[in-house]
């Protein structure tokens, strides 16, 4: 992980060997301004890697599912994790992320995705992500991991959005061959 100045991360440009293998880049943008990348109980710093690297390996997981040679570049703008840091205390002093279906997750980003021939199959300039019952559809044994409201979302969104523009352009292309 490389901390740029100008407050740009640039992460992940991660290849997966597969029948089913894209390739994704992540650059998170001016991360110190996302409305909510507050931590609990850590430090500020620590938290910040451990989130994008945890938004990472959701991107990459998805990217999984992207046809090989097909790139997809993702600029995030903003983060707005599920849940709200309380500033009421612990027994043992600690502040805690409190879940509650008002403080819902949100994702700002912008994206391209590009085929192995360079020909933009999909892409989107400010998508404003959010899900407002995510606390319906995520499975309670599911929601104690990190981030996993957040990954439901972008999963979902992949799955209504990227999985059809993969598809139609793959049949466009199939026909024009």
């Amino acid at each position: 992980m490389r901390f740029m100045k100008s407050g740009v991360v640039i992460l992940s440009l991660l290849a997966i060997s597969a029948a089913m293998a894209g390739e994704v880049k992540v650059e998170y943008k001016d991360y110190k301004k996302f409305t909510d990348m507050k931590p609990a109980n850590e430090a500020r710093g620590a938290f910040e890697k451990r989130t994008m690297a945890s938004f990472d390996k959701i991107f990459a997981d998805l990217a999984k599912e992207l046809p090989e040679g097909y790139s997809w570049n993702v600029v995030v703008t903003d983060i707005d994790l599920a849940g709200d840091v309380n500033h009421m205390f612990t027994q043992t002093g600690q502040q805690i992320r409190v879940i509650k279906d008002i403080f819902i997750p949100r994702i700002n980003f912008s994206y391209s995705l590009l085929d192995q021939n360079k020909v933009v199959v999909a892409e989107e300039k400010d998508l404003k992500l959010k899900d407002m019952g995510f606390m319906s559809r995520s499975s309670v044994s599911r929601s104690d991991r990190a981030f996993e409201y957040e990954k439901v979302m972008l999963e979902r969104w992949f799955k209504d959005t990227m999985t059809p523009a993969v598809a139609s352009h793959q049949q466009k292309t199939a026909k024009s061959d």
